[in-house]
């Protein structure tokens, strides 16, 4: 949604909540006149039946029960006109609040969505633009068996980080949509080992200390939501560090649970 298009609806709504606001206030208004142009009519005609009945007089006049029992049905029915009023107006305020907030709501997730694609669309387009390159570099030249195993390694780690790509748009959908957890045993120590070499081939000028206790306890988890989680934090650490950068793994049994520790000295 373009900002002209924003400024638009915010515009729009600003003017309806003034415009609704208004309204309520002038009906309040209209509904108090009335009430009292009814009851003002009520007084009269007591008076004009008790001049007719040769009972009026001017002096005790306000104090009748008929006339004050008159005057308590006007300020019975004014208090409620306004407290009606109040509620009304407090009922609106916050359907108009609840509403533009739904709406900012909806403008960042569409935001959201929108420079996700960007995102993803790009780190999508990097390993696929490299894995055609070393295709055709095998398909136009004939290399020495270093560069063959060199351009072939490339091919392997590009292919693989458009695997974990894909992997995390699966895991974003089953999140979008509701994600059932599988849960399995996981063998801690050898599922970090695992993921830490896979790392170490990606980036091999990075230093990953992997540190553990001598005995540590599977755990029940879901293993593909796991594994993205560690390779977020891990990724994440070496992307954001200085060149041959150090990360520290320490993984350490507590009392009834795993401590998964991940340091690293980036920004």
């Amino acid at each position: 949604m373009n900002e002209r298009r924003k400024k638009s609806i915010k515009t729009l709504h600003i003017v309806l909540v003034v415009y609704v606001i208004l309204f309520a206030f002038w009906w309040t208004h209209l509904l108090l006149s009335k009430n009292s142009e009814v009851y003002d009519t009520k007084i009269e005609l007591l008076k004009a039946e008790q001049q007719i009945n040769g009972e009026y007089n001017e002096d005790r006049f306000k104090g009748t029960s008929l006339y004050l029992e008159i005057i308590e049905k006007k300020d019975r029915q004014q208090n409620m006109i306004f407290a009606e009023g109040v509620v009304f107006f407090m009922l609106l305020t916050f359907g108009m609040w609840y509403v533009y907030r739904s709406f900012r709501q909806e403008i960042r997730l569409a935001q959201q969505q929108r420079n996700f694609l960007l995102s993803i669309t790009h780190e999508l387009k990097s390993p696929i633009a490299s894995i055609r390159l070393i295709l055709d570099t095998f398909k136009k030249r004939v290399l020495k068996p270093e560069q063959t195993q060199k351009l072939a390694r490339n091919g392997i780690s590009e292919a693989e980080r458009l695997h974990a790509l894909v992997n995390n748009l699966l895991l974003a959908a089953r999140l979008d949509s509701g994600m059932s957890v599988t849960l399995a045993d996981i063998e801690l120590k050898s599922f970090l080992m695992k993921i830490v070499n896979q790392l170490q081939d990606k980036y091999p000028s990075a230093i990953i200390n992997f540190r553990a206790d001598a005995y540590i306890s599977s755990i029940r988890a879901d293993e593909n939501a796991m594994t993205s989680i560690a390779l977020n934090l891990l990724e994440n650490a070496i992307k954001y560090s200085p060149n041959d950068c150090e990360i520290d793994i320490a993984v350490r049994n507590q009392q009834n649970a795993v401590s998964i520790e991940i340091a690293d000295k980036g920004i």
